[in-house]
């Protein structure tokens, strides 16, 4: 008799499981869902790639276009990244074949940003980082390059010699102030 009602018991708990699983298929479940695209900044910025200056220097343009999805937080900055010269110094550089040792191979220059504020390096300090003009939209923006002429005289300076080198900038999207 063990055996029959043991059958018997499963059987009914067999019928019992099957409609607790159809009960639980037939329920539902509500889920809202909501999303928020936004899109990633885009933007072209253009340094002109040669700049020639004189004694009393010149104004660069920079022009940020082609700017979209820019976050009202967020601006365009276009920092000194680095220089050609030893230390990342503001520093220009004649060839040596062309000064001799009375004259000045090196001539320092200074940044002059959209702000007004100089950046300039004398030695044991560095301008990487210095943020020289920002965006926040398509607009062309100016700073000024000029070189730092210590002698009153200029006769350290060779007249007719180029003195060069060249400056790396970085351009990052930043906290707008």
């Amino acid at each position: 008799m063990n055996k029959k009602a043991l059958a018997t018991f499963l059987a009914a708990v067999s019928c019992i499981a099957a409609p607790v699983t159809a009960l639980a298929a037939e329920g539902s479940s509500t889920q809202e869902i909501s999303a928020v695209l936004s899109m990633e900044p885009t933007y072209t910025v253009t340094i002109p790639a040669t700049v020639n200056m004189g004694n009393d220097g010149t104004s660069v343009d920079v022009t940020a276009s082609e700017v979209e999805n820019l976050q009202d937080s967020q601006k365009i900055s276009v920092t000194i990244a680095g220089t050609s010269y030893y230390r990342n110094q503001l520093v220009l550089e004649a060839d040596k074949d062309l000064v001799d040792v009375n004259h000045a191979r090196t001539l320092r220059y200074q940044i002059i940003n959209e702000a007004g504020e100089i950046i300039e390096t004398t030695g044991q300090d560095t301008a990487v980082g210095s943020e020289v003009v920002s965006f926040t939209g398509n607009e062309t923006k100016q700073y000024q390059i000029k070189p730092v002429i210590v002698d009153e005289n200029r006769d350290r300076l060779v007249a007719g010699v180029p003195y060069t080198g060249s400056i790396t900038f970085g351009i990052t999207l930043a906290e707008a102030e």
